[in-house]
């Protein structure tokens, strides 16, 4: 397994204006599994790389395993610089299967304010989880709810109240 240098070097080549040096990199970093790939992945695929280059890092983000991604994932919700790619982020929890049942409250604050299309990613996540905690699904539900009186667009407005109904009638943990 690389030493942290070597896998460092690795994502340094992430910069790369070649394509190609690029989609190796990513190949060596999909190999090793590592979690500290995930930031500066997410930083290429907001720079608006070749498609090629897009579509791995997407499919890696989408098949994610490694240990620590769901907290590399949560930080980048967060990021500033990550803002125009935060779909494909709430994406890659409901693709790769991962368990968000800690980070409701944010979840639903991203689809609160986000876009419709942000919104439906996080419906997806939110109403494929299995089980919430009950005080944070009351929470949120009630939060979901109030978002939805001042709601110009239909559309992401019934996606609220969808996910309004899935808290109401999930099965909480205590």
């Amino acid at each position: 397994m690389p030493t942290k240098v070597k896998m460092d070097e690795v994502f340094a080549r992430l910069l790369s204006t070649d394509d190609r040096v690029v989609l190796d990199a990513l190949t060596i970093i999909q190999a090793q599994g590592d979690a500290r790939a995930i930031p500066p992945m997410l930083h290429v695929l907001a720079g608006d790389p070749d498609h090629k280059v897009r579509q791995k890092i997407e499919a890696m983000l989408y098949e994610i395993k490694v240990p620590e991604a769901v907290p590399a994932l949560i930080e980048a919700l967060g990021d500033p610089g990550l803002r125009s790619i935060r779909r494909t982020v709430i994406a890659a929890f409901w693709n790769a299967g991962l368990d968000v049942r800690e980070h409701l409250e944010l979840l639903v604050s991203c689809a609160i304010e986000g876009d419709a299309a942000e919104c439906l990613e996080c419906h997806t996540v939110i109403t494929d989880q299995e089980v919430w905690p009950e005080k944070d699904a009351r929470r949120a539900m009630h939060a979901v709810l109030e978002a939805v009186k001042t709601e110009t667009d239909s559309y992401k407005a019934s996606l609220l109240r969808d996910i309004a109904d899935a808290l109401a009638h999930r099965p909480g943990e205590r």
